[in-house]
């Protein structure tokens, strides 16, 4: 899974601090043009809980299933109506389903139902700390979205996450039969502009040093720790939901070292 585009960066930085009221400064930049804090995130609104139903809108696939089981073109075509379709409507995915064998009146009314393409991304990150302390050696959260020929950096400042109080900040009870224990939820919320669809490989880690803009800065010390994972971002789609799950565990000895020891990512398109 590799990213090869790299001719322009685009860096929205999404950085973690709070008010002087809550907690100390942060080494991130103050929000200004296309720099983005995370701060302006805190108590976003989640996605809405999507009502699914046995009507969702047709795929490409769908419609090529249609006409090998012998539907007839209009009733293709009064169904798309009914029900949208989601996939590719420009020029070219219309050519292409011309191809593919469907009929003028179904690419007609593919032409005026399709869902309008994806620009965009709601994305959820949910940090868990599993630990007390309020530092951290490797402090710098990044997690790196490619966009085309664009590279999306939204990183975090540990320090202050694990030092502030944030609007969706849980106690998790984790208690288990010998210890009782908890362990610390804060959740991020925004929707990020994102316009090139496809495969895409998303990258996680921590690292200690800031500023990091683009995928040739990871240091080489941090490589082996990188999580990837593969986003399969399409044209369009009822649903546009991505969550990241870090969880993070403060070292026996060195309290001020947190181990990432889970990622896990998920989207949700229909």
């Amino acid at each position: 899974m590799k990213i090869s585009h790299r001719s322009l960066l685009f860096i929205i930085v999404l950085g973690l601090f709070v008010s002087t009221a809550n907690a100390a400064q942060s080494d991130l930049p103050p929000t200004r043009g296309i720099v983005v804090n995370l701060v302006e995130w805190d108590g976003g609104e989640l996605p809405a809980v999507y009502e699914r139903t046995d009507q969702l809108p047709f795929t490409r696939e769908d419609l090529l299933q249609l006409v090998q089981s012998d539907f007839k073109p209009d009733q293709i075509a009064q169904m798309v109506s009914e029900r949208r379709y989601a996939g590719d409507a420009s020029a070219e995915g219309l050519i292409a389903l011309k191809q593919a064998g469907l009929e003028s009146v179904v690419i007609q009314a593919i032409s005026k139902h399709a869902l309008a393409p994806n620009q965009s991304l709601n994305l959820t990150i949910y940090l868990t700390f599993d630990g007390h302390s309020q530092t951290a050696r490797h402090r710098f959260l990044y997690v790196i979205i490619p966009d085309g020929e664009i590279q999306r950096v939204f990183t975090a400042d540990l320090n202050t996450v694990l030092a502030g109080q944030w609007k969706r900040d849980t106690l998790i009870d984790a208690t288990d039969p010998l210890l009782p224990r908890k362990i610390r939820r804060v959740t991020f919320s925004g929707t990020i502009p994102l316009k090139t669809h496809g495969s895409k490989t998303v990258r996680i880690f921590t690292s200690s040093r800031p500023g990091i803009h683009q995928i040739d800065e990871i240091p080489a010390i941090d490589l082996s720790r990188v999580q990837t994972y593969q986003m399969d971002y399409p044209v369009s789609s009822p649903i546009q939901d991505c969550r990241a799950y870090i969880r993070y565990k403060q070292d026996v000895v060195l309290p001020d070292k947190w181990h990432m020891i889970d990622t896990r990512m998920e989207c949700e398109w229909r």
